[in-house]
């Protein structure tokens, strides 16, 4: 298992790629994460010169990690 990344070191658009292959759609992995849709969406579209929330970036790490350990139903198998 991986190293929680603290929320100052996260990339959102990183992590937004790492969404997608759960297969969730932005509103369940909000509610997963403990967050809005809009303050996801508003996460993920960050560029790499802006901030963003470090509650947000927190609460989306550790909601991946958990789901990439335990995968939803939904997710995609990539080969």
């Amino acid at each position: 298992m991986t190293q929680h990344v603290p929320p100052t070191m996260r990339e959102p658009k990183g992590d937004h790629n790492r969404r997608l292959p759960l297969g969730m759609d932005p509103e369940a992995f909000a509610a997963a994460a403990g967050i809005t849709p809009e303050q996801l969406r508003a996460y993920e579209l960050t560029s790499p010169d802006q901030d963003f929330d470090l509650d947000v970036a927190d609460r989306v790490g550790w909601a991946l990690e958990r789901l990439e350990a335990n995968p939803p139903s939904s997710q995609k198998v990539q080969n």
